[in-house]
């Protein structure tokens, strides 16, 4: 007991410093989030060298799916503070609409698969995903 008495201001002192240090962070705007929108989808496919042709973002504004011109298919998806972005031919994705729910996988598996809930899937996605008109 005597131990931990002498102890405590110890582990008193460093609470308050983590607590300090939360609050800095907090002040400082450290908690904020990207969030997708058409403009952030132009900014990245205009890196990729090509243009937006339609795009389908879910309702938090965390991740998208994008057709881009060349043929060529996106996903971007917030993680964190920044935005994670993948881009390949639509031959080597792999989509599926069941319910609603909208599955892209690509062809590598070092890209987490898409998963995202739409209410009215746009008819550009039914035909990549191969549904019928």
């Amino acid at each position: 007991m005597a131990n931990w008495v002498a102890e405590a201001p110890v582990l008193a002192g460093s609470a308050a410093v983590v607590l300090f240090m939360v609050g800095v962070a907090a002040l400082l705007g450290f908690r904020h989030t990207a969030k997708l929108d058409d403009a952030e989808l132009a900014r990245l496919a205009a890196a990729e060298g090509a243009n937006v042709e339609h795009a389908v973002i879910d309702a938090r504004g965390r991740n998208a799916f994008v057709r881009l011109s060349g043929g060529k298919l996106m996903i971007a998806r917030v993680m964190g503070n920044d935005v994670s972005a993948r881009v390949s031919p639509a031959a080597a994705v792999q989509i599926s609409l069941r319910n609603g729910k909208l599955s892209v996988r690509f062809a590598d598996l070092g890209y987490p698969p898409l998963h995202m809930r739409l209410q009215a899937p746009p008819t550009w996605i039914a035909e990549l995903a191969g549904e019928p008109k």
